[in-house]
């Protein structure tokens, strides 16, 4: 039997072995494994894997929920945009010449939506001068003294061969209303020349005439 006073420890890769003097008797002793300490360092591993997963996976449902929204919100704003230029329609009657440089015209609201917003509006004219010069020219919007190349309104009427000025929401084309127009053209049209007409609405609705000068 070997006694504790006997022995001799020695450190030998990775293990103690107790060995007796007279080297009858040999006990290698490995060192304890860590197994907590091992266990606790996957346990945190996984811990923050499932935390990456998980964070990666709300954000990129969260893209998907925005990319959607925006989607559905450009199928939305379209779909409106689209039901307004179907029900909008206009008229122009009534064209003819007031001067030298002068025209005037009637733009009647003959569709479903109220109309405003003039200085949006796009009116383009097309005729020759009086050395047979051609000219295509779009118009500006002025509410004050017309300048060259400008149009402007000279009033919103319920029924314009009256007189009868619009009742409600002043300064706005509403269904059934009439709106009196001028135009300033420079140079003049030469007598005698056809002069082509196209007015639009902001949202792209148009309607021409032609008359003679």
């Amino acid at each position: 039997m070997i006694t504790n006073d006997k022995v001799a420890l020695s450190y030998l890769k990775g293990g103690f072995k107790q060995a007796a003097p007279d080297g009858k008797r040999f006990l290698r002793l490995d060192p304890v494994p860590q197994v907590g300490a091992e266990i606790m360092e996957w346990a945190i591993t996984v811990m923050i894997s499932i935390m990456l997963i998980v964070f990666g996976g709300m954000t990129m449902a969260q893209g998907f929920l925005s990319s959607t929204d925006s989607a559905a919100l450009s199928i939305e704003d379209i779909t409106i945009t689209k039901g307004e230029i179907m029900r909008t329609e206009i008229s122009l009657n009534n064209a003819r010449q007031i001067g030298a440089d002068l025209a005037e015209m009637l733009v009647g609201n003959i569709g479903q939506v109220k109309l405003a917003s003039f200085g949006k509006w796009d009116v383009i004219v097309q005729y020759y001068d009086a050395d047979y010069n051609y000219y295509i020219k779009w118009l500006q919007f002025t509410e004050g003294n017309l300048g060259s190349n400008e149009w402007r309104k000279t009033g919103i009427f319920l029924d314009a061969s009256d007189n009868y000025s619009e009742a409600f929401e002043p300064g706005i084309l509403n269904p059934g209303e009439e709106m009196e127009i001028e135009l300033k053209l420079n140079p003049p049209p030469r007598d005698g020349t056809t002069i082509e007409t196209i007015v639009s609405t902001p949202n792209g609705v148009r309607n021409s005439i032609s008359f003679v000068y």
